[in-house]
Formats: structure tokens, sequence, C-alpha cells
């Protein structure tokens, strides 16, 4: 009687123990998915911030007109000194930069109705591009281009 026991004690033992190594694994997975979760969303927090970053400068460009070419060709990207990498948040390493292309010159503004004040100006398109490259330090890169229109005098 004593024998028949003893083995069924045993059985106990090996089925627990599966129980634990299930419970081991099950959890093992469920960090690893949390581990990829917060890798994910670190890169969409870069993302958003590098997007952020590229349109602050685009931003700069075009609050100073004097960062926007007048004469030249057309479609001729001119770089635009951006201030201190600290205006930013940009860290040593990373490469960061802005351009402005006219893309039109003397044209006729956008009417909203048939008669109005605007027909008194021209239109001057312009494109502004800034890039900024962060893979030295593992965050991504992110370009922004944005139109732009600005009146000026009548051509």
């Amino acid at each position: 009687m004593s024998l028949k026991r003893s083995r069924q004690n045993g059985v106990v033992l090996v089925i627990v123990l599966m129980m634990l190594i299930g419970v081991t694994l099950i959890s093992m997975a469920a960090v690893n998915t949390s581990v990829m979760e917060l890798r994910m969303a670190r890169n969409a927090e870069y993302g958003v911030n590098n997007f952020q970053t590229a349109l602050s400068a685009v931003d700069f460009v075009i609050s100073d007109t004097a960062n926007l070419p007048t004469v030249g060709p057309l479609m001729k990207p001119e770089p635009v000194p951006l201030p201190g990498t600290s205006v930013f948040g940009v860290e040593t390493g990373d490469t960061f930069t802005a351009s402005a292309a006219r893309i039109s010159e003397c044209g006729l503004p956008p009417r909203m109705r048939a008669a109005n004040s605007l027909m008194a100006y021209s239109a001057f398109d312009y494109e502004i591009t800034a890039n900024l490259d962060k893979n030295s330090t593992g965050r991504g890169q992110t370009g922004v281009v944005q139109g732009f229109l600005q009146l000026g005098p009548k051509c």
C-alpha cells in the first residue's frame, strides 16, 4: 500500500514541475512582448520629436524673409544657416540642415472672389526643406518639405 502511495506523490511532483515550466514560459513571453512594445514606443517618440524639430526649422526659415531667396535661378535650393543646435535641441554629431527654393515668381495670387485687392500684388512660391539626421545616435532621420506663398509688390 505504501509503495502505491509514493508513486502517486512522484506523479504530482512531475505535473507541478510541468505547470511551473509552462508558467515560466508564459511569463518570459509576456516580458519579451513588453520589451518590444517599449522599443516601438520609443521609436515612435523619436520619430515625432524629430518631425517637430524639423518642422520648427521650417518655421524658422519662413519667419524671416531674409531667408527666402528673391533673386537667382528658380528651383535651386539655397541653404539657410540655422542658429546654434541648442535652439532646436540637436546633439553634437547630428546633421541638421534647412534650405529654401524659389519655385515661381511674379505669379498671380490665389483669388477668393472675382474682384479683390489681391490683384494688386504678385505671388512668390517657395519650397522650404528641413532635414534632421540623428542616425549617429540611433534615433532616425526625418525630412520635412513645406510649400510657402509670399505676397509681394506687383511685378
